[in-house]
């Protein structure tokens, strides 16, 4: 599908070819011509691939790679790497496709790529738990660097999930030369230096955030990775500038708006959140939702109206028991701005830690100095 598509372009437009071996990196126009005629022949940069597909085909990218992946040789560069694409742009049928494919190969490191993630898809479907993922990544007898690290980033992305983050950072320490060690693999190794930026983003502090939020940034070999960790600044800068919050936030949302991503939502209530601290009119409040987290978006609206009352009344209206801890991280931070008592913002703090929500802590946090809360406290508190 892909070929033939590329094979048509060229030939209905001019000088196509020539820009695409500028788009693509490639050395020659033979090189390009090889890989369009020769059935099992791969590209030799398979980001420059990337950037010829993004270049011609942006909206179909993923029903093309998709299509492409599934019928390249399982023993080849492209099919191994076909899992890392497939998991950062969350296509999970693409990348059970490609594991139950790799699996078969006649190719041992194709082979042990798919045993790598393989694992992490079981995570993922709630077959395994993570501490039982991170046994099996123990036991695993790894012969390539490659999956010798990656089966590490995986097992950080369990600690995490057990909120185990002193080691999620002992364990990323050991592995940075071996990222930075992957030449074989460019794709691989900006993917891992995202994986682990993401990570940092969420347990580091504000100034860590900031860092690694440029890293994944610059990094980046997926829009939607890229848009998290432009969320995650967004929410780093809202109670410092209104305006470098909603560019980070405006920017996150237009990319998951593109991908129809699930994060839409969440997105738009960060933006709503961002506009209530400012005290500006939020653009996506839905005051005739019953879901709880857009039920706090309005108790936030009403106490930055002056409307303590009403704000409590939305407020007491949610059944705290069924919140997740990231709700309940809200509802303490609304009770406490209503209240001012000092219980309601630590117990905020508490939730929002358990979330592993650590960005969000800071809100609460500041509360709390504002009620005179002595600096060694909330330095224990933040940590």
């Amino acid at each position: 599908m892909l070929k033939q598509m590329l094979k048509n372009q060229i030939e209905t437009e001019k000088g196509l070819a020539n820009k695409l071996i500028n788009i693509s990196g490639l050395k020659s126009k033979s090189s390009l011509y090889k890989f369009l005629n020769e059935k099992d022949r791969e590209f030799d940069n398979f980001e420059g691939l990337l950037d010829i597909v993004r270049y011609l085909f942006a909206d179909q990218e993923f029903e093309i790679m998709d299509a492409y992946f599934r019928e390249v040789n399982p023993n080849g560069k492209t099919a191994r790497i076909s899992l890392e694409y497939a998991s950062v742009n969350r296509l999970n049928d693409l990348k059970q496709f490609m594991i139950d494919k790799l699996k078969e190969s006649k190719n041992a490191e194709s082979r042990e790529w798919a045993k790598v993630y393989d694992v992490d898809q079981l995570v993922m479907e709630g077959l395994l738990s993570p501490s039982e993922a991170n046994i099996l990544f123990d036991e695993l007898v790894l012969k390539t660097q490659e999956m010798k690290v990656l089966s590490k980033v995986f097992m950080i992305y369990n600690y995490f999930d057990m909120k185990m983050l002193d080691r999620c950072e002992q364990v990323a320490v050991l592995i940075e030369d071996g990222i930075n060690q992957m030449k074989k693999y460019p794709f691989l190794r900006k993917s891992l230096k995202c994986r682990i930026g993401l990570i940092n983003m969420n347990i580091g502090n504000r100034e860590e955030v900031i860092k690694n939020g440029k890293i994944v940034i610059n990094y980046a070999v997926s829009e939607l990775t890229k848009a998290v960790a432009l969320h995650n600044l967004g929410v780093a800068f809202i109670s410092e500038s209104y305006d470098l919050a909603y560019s980070y936030l405006s920017k996150a949302l237009h990319i998951y708006s593109k991908y129809k991503s699930q994060n839409t939502l969440n997105t738009k209530r960060t933006i709503n959140f961002l506009q209530s601290y400012w005290n500006k009119e939020p653009e996506f409040l839905d005051f005739q939702s019953n879901d709880e987290l857009d039920r706090h978006e309005v108790a936030f609206y009403y106490i930055q109206q002056q409307q303590g009352e009403k704000a409590l009344e939305v407020l007491n209206s949610i059944n705290i028991d069924t919140q997740s801890h990231y709700s309940k991280g809200f509802y303490y931070f609304y009770l406490g701005l209503i209240s001012k008592n000092r219980e309601d913002f630590l117990n905020s703090v508490i939730e929002f830690k358990y979330a592993n929500q650590k960005l969000f802590c800071h809100f609460p946090l500041l509360e709390l100095k504002k009620l005179g809360e002595d600096e060694l406290t909330l330095k224990v508190l933040e940590i």
